[in-house]
């Protein structure tokens, strides 16, 4: 990945007030190629990515939740294998209880081809907690809160004008 002055391109791109989200997939569910792809267009989507890669379980995502205070959300790619996340998620509500997850988790594919068998455990998937399931994962860019960055206090001889007299 390109680079200017330590910076990822991504992160420069984000800039201030973007927000983070964590993804990964659970078990193999997913290829890497998938997750890498949903990482890129989230980061198109002014999402920076922490991408955990595939073969997760339940509770490793959970504590990598717990080391990123600042993402939005958990987001588990699922373009295959739908019954098996269901299984693997069904500790979910239990994990949230217990406030190893406070914040909402998204489970969807990596294209809208994977809706056909995602929408078979859609149900399921929002017993177990789930918040949202979408045929296209990236778009849960679109459902995470926007955060402006703050401006830091200014001076109030800034607001002076030109040609002011600041005592």
């Amino acid at each position: 990945m390109a680079t200017l002055e330590g910076e990822a391109m991504g992160d420069i791109e984000s800039g201030l007030g973007a927000r983070t989200a964590v993804v990964g997939a659970i078990g193999d569910s997913a290829s890497p190629a998938d997750a890498f792809l949903i990482s890129m267009r989230l980061s198109c989507r002014g999402v920076r990515p922490v991408n955990l890669g595939t073969g997760l379980t339940l509770d490793q995502a959970a504590a990598e939740m717990s080391c990123h205070w600042g993402a939005e959300a958990l987001l588990l790619i699922c373009t295959g294998r739908t019954r098996t996340v269901v299984r693997q998620l069904s500790g979910l509500a239990d994990l949230a209880a217990a406030g190893a997850i406070g914040r909402p988790v998204f489970v969807g594919g990596a294209r809208g081809s994977a809706w056909r068998e995602l929408q078979e455990v859609a149900a399921p998937l929002r017993r177990a907690g789930v918040a949202q399931v979408l045929a296209d994962l990236a778009d849960a860019a679109y459902l995470l809160p926007v955060r402006r960055a703050t401006m830091p206090d200014v001076p109030a001889a800034w607001g002076a004008g030109v040609g002011s007299r600041v005592a």
